[in-house]
């Protein structure tokens, strides 16, 4: 089945910062909107909103079809985060990184020990992946989920798509972002959600939409992966692609880089 009528979206998770101590500031009460309830300005155009989620600020973006349209929706949500927390007080600023210990002040509530509200599963073993246990560590780690629409989804196919977003996306990331904390918890070979639409992909951590350069880099990706689905091109091993990314195996990722002539 090929993929018509190609969508792509995004609801990225990042820090919220004191730029003075360096040290991560829980979003809970800082950042409006709920998980699955986001805030939306009336100067917001449509499409986009920001919520909490755990204690990280999260944001949407509307479906894109346009690398232009991706590339600035995403840093049209990070600047407008980062002038809103600066409202609030002028010392914070946003960071996009894959993970970060919090100090245990900024981890109070339910809500700072709640991970995953919904499952996600694993493509490979169609299995649902192992919730993280917030009350027994102090790191944090953010992600940037791709989401991709396409006409008449059904689950075989989004599933496979996911084996495509790993070798395009999930292993080049490896080597463009070798945080291996975030790993431990999120962020695994495969991960993924159904949605109504198609498919949200979830290995790939806030880090990879740090400056325009990177996402320039991501969105290519995606149409690689997108396009190597629709022509059927070779897939590696399960268990090289699953080694590179569970493990942050920068030699596997760069071994497949070249192998499958990946951007």
């Amino acid at each position: 089945m090929r993929l018509r009528n190609i969508t792509v979206g995004a609801d990225p998770e990042l820090f919220i910062v004191n730029e003075k101590t360096g040290k991560v500031v829980s979003s809970i009460g800082i950042i409006p909107g709920e998980k699955g309830n986001a805030w939306k300005s009336d100067d917001m155009p449509e499409g986009f909103g920001i919520e909490v989620d755990n204690i990280l600020g999260e944001f949407n973006i509307p479906p894109c079809r346009t690398k232009e349209e991706f590339i600035n929706n995403i840093e049209y949500m990070k600047d407008y985060i980062d002038r809103f927390v600066k409202e609030k007080n002028p010392d914070l600023g946003i960071q996009c990184i894959a993970s970060r210990e919090v100090d245990e002040d900024q981890l109070q509530s339910d809500e700072a020990k709640l991970f995953g509200c919904s499952p996600d599963f694993n493509a490979y073993t169609e299995m649902e992946n192992e919730k993280p246990d917030g009350e027994s560590t102090n790191l944090r780690s953010a992600g940037f989920h791709i989401h991709i629409g396409y006409d008449n989804n059904d689950i075989d196919t989004s599933v496979q798509l996911v084996k495509y977003l790993d070798l395009y996306l999930g292993v080049p990331a490896v080597i463009d972002d070798p945080d291996k904390k975030r790993r431990s918890l999120y962020g695994k070979a495969g991960s993924f959600r159904l949605t109504p639409y198609g498919v949200e992909y979830r290995s790939l951590s806030s880090a990879m939409m740090k400056d325009k350069k990177t996402l320039k880099k991501v969105w290519y990706r995606i149409v690689s992966a997108i396009d190597a689905f629709n022509n059927e091109r070779e897939l590696p091993s399960s268990s090289a692609v699953r080694k590179a990314i569970d493990n942050s195996s920068v030699e596997m990722a760069k071994k497949l880089v070249e192998q499958f002539d990946l951007v």
